[in-house]
């Protein structure tokens, strides 16, 4: 059995400070971007409907 597999986007998630997390997402189609929110589900959730939005 073969298995292929493709890179399809990059997460990183950094906490910058006790009130501000941020996300740098890239993908091969959209590149670089970035968010940045109050709370880690903040980020998480623009992250998501990002990818929801360029996958579907």
């Amino acid at each position: 059995m073969i298995r292929m597999e493709e890179l399809i986007c990059n997460i990183e998630f950094a906490k910058e400070s006790e009130t501000e997390y941020t996300a740098k997402l890239r993908t091969e189609m959209g590149g670089l971007r970035e968010y940045s929110g109050r709370t880690f589900e903040d980020v998480l959730n623009q992250v998501i409907l990002e990818l929801e939005e360029e996958f579907s």
